[in-house]
């Protein structure tokens, strides 16, 4: 009995740990949760078989199966998904730039969908894809509006990751950032994902208030004629704020649940 309840532990540990960091490989998830390589492989198979873990489709990590996703945050997620697609497009129409819609998973902001700018430099579409959270303007919009345990668990426990020379790595500096994007409402990434990279990004939210993703202009650092470290919105950058909060706002009357 005791054996069997360590191993329901520890499948347990292996859902809380992909559902904090993401996709892991197997060597991976066995030092996090401190068992061997072959206790390991037995656990995240049987998580397998009842569809709890999958295994990426060309890689060797593990993440949450379709057991684990098929809930009723997934399902408004999908329903915003399939409102926004009209009110991206017409965004990306009146900025000229790409659009993305963004969720958070684990550290990553991955982009959900998007509108790609016919601009002949742009930056592309990456549905499915996605930057370290904390140097996109979407992921910090989205982290913003974590609570204190959750952002903690993700961010405040090790080193933050640098992308660029940009990205933001000391844990405080970051609480800071993110207390200013709550109390302003957007958030910006001004080189910190990639080189010349820019993106100002707002929350969408669900009728009860809960921020359900982020909607985010992108477009590269040089055309909105600022620097990596200036605090003040451009009037370039003021314009694409009116329009993503009047674009977020059109969506949120269109979301049912």
């Amino acid at each position: 009995m005791a054996a069997t309840l360590n191993s329901v532990s520890k499948a347990l540990d292996i859902l809380h740990l992909l559902r904090a960091r993401g996709p892991l490989k197997l060597s991976e998830i066995a030092a996090e949760i401190g068992v061997g390589g072959s206790s390991a492989h037995r656990l995240v198979s049987t998580l397998r078989e009842q569809r709890f873990v999958r295994q990426e489709a060309h890689g060797k990590r593990y993440e949450l199966g379709s057991a684990m996703l098929f809930t009723s945050a997934v399902s408004a997620l999908e329903h915003c998904v399939a409102v926004s697609e009209p009110v991206m497009h017409e965004l990306q129409r009146s900025s000229q730039e790409t659009v993305h819609l963004t969720v958070l998973r684990g550290p990553i902001c991955l982009f959900a969908a998007s509108v790609e700018s016919q601009q002949p430099v742009r930056v592309t579409s990456r549905v499915g894809q996605g930057p370290l959270a904390h140097t996109a303007a979407g992921g910090k919009v989205l982290l913003a509006a974590l609570d204190s345990d959750r952002l903690a668990e993700l961010y405040l426990r090790r080193p933050l990751e640098a992308a660029t020379p940009e990205s933001v790595t000391d844990p405080e500096l970051l609480c800071a950032e993110l207390t200013g994007v709550a109390r302003l409402g957007y958030a910006r990434n001004r080189g910190e994902s990639e080189p010349d990279m820019y993106a100002l990004a707002v929350p969408v939210r669900r009728p009860n208030g809960e921020v359900i993703s982020s909607l985010t202009v992108a477009a590269p650092l040089s055309r909105m004629g600022i620097s990596a470290h200036g605090d003040t919105l451009s009037p370039r950058e003021k314009e694409l704020l009116r329009q993503l909060q009047a674009a977020a706002g059109q969506i949120e009357t269109l979301l049912a649940y």
